[in-house]
């Protein structure tokens, strides 16, 4: 990872630093030991007494300098492994969490794509053609809601190289699994093909009051899975996502039921 090439590069310079002083010690050693001599040598005093202050100064000198410069290059180099494992770390910190293919982010998003579909489906045969205002605008809302939802979760899947389908059945994800599916394997709330081909061919107040049926149970479907999402998600986006979901489709439930009162003359 980032940070582990980072440190592994600080560090090795720090230990060419460190053999590079050395090495420079161990040559300068033979040199030192003869200059040290000749000093000895031309600062004896008559008495044969030998005069070492001054060449002692010089040497101290020497090696106080060369002991700095060997400092300042290890701050350095500390100072360059910490910027290196904090940006490895930043970096790692800040990597995209992928959910895996068989977890409930991916189980959701995938079933709910699905979920969604017929309900854009349903809703784009209604407003098309009903005379209803009201109903026309909650069938507006639920198209538009709902393909910007599917947009969204599809991203989702790209960004987690994930595909948008899978081998595993329909709401296997969820804890009670396959049981939450219809006898013919359709997911809670959805309609039939045949229900799909009455909306498409009934007209006027029995059209409106199929389109409420169907969409009330599909959003009652889709509320059941948003919570079994914000159960067992881990991924922030999904349980954003699935808390709107149910807050959305709670509210068009309750708008739905008062159109059907309406049509049916029920007070």
């Amino acid at each position: 990872m980032a940070h582990g090439r980072g440190f592994a590069s600080a560090r090795r310079r720090l230990d060419e630093l460190e053999a590079a002083d050395m090495s420079a010690d161990a040559a300068a050693l033979p040199g030192a030991l003869e200059t040290r001599a000749a000093s000895s040598s031309a600062y004896m005093d008559d008495d044969g007494d030998a005069d070492l202050d001054e060449g002692d100064d010089d040497a101290e000198g020497g090696r106080s300098r060369a002991g700095r410069k060997t400092r300042i290059f290890r701050a350095a180099m500390a100072g360059v492994l910490v910027l290196a494992i904090g940006f490895g770390i930043g970096v790692w910190v800040g990597l995209p969490h992928r959910p895996a293919d068989d977890s409930a982010d991916a189980g959701f998003t995938r079933d709910m794509l699905t979920h969604h579909a017929q309900a854009v489906t349903m809703a784009s045969l209604e407003y098309r053609v009903t005379d209803d205002a009201p109903l026309r605008q909650i069938s507006v809302d639920i198209t538009l809601t709902q393909q910007a939802q599917i947009g969204l979760m599809i991203g989702w899947l790209r960004n987690w190289d994930l595909n948008p389908t899978t081998t595993e059945p329909q709401m296997a994800w969820m804890p009670d699994g396959g049981r939450a599916l219809i006898v013919d394997g359709r997911m809670p709330g959805m309609a039939t093909d045949e229900q799909l081909q009455q909306l498409r061919t009934l007209t006027g107040t029995a059209r409106d009051q199929l389109f409420i049926k169907l969409m009330i149970a599909h959003h009652l479907g889709g509320i059941h899975m948003a919570d079994a999402a914000l159960e067992q998600a881990k991924d922030d986006q999904v349980l954003y996502l699935a808390n709107q979901i149910k807050q959305s489709q709670e509210s068009e439930i309750d708008a739905l039921q008062q159109e059907q009162k309406r049509l049916s003359g029920s007070k």
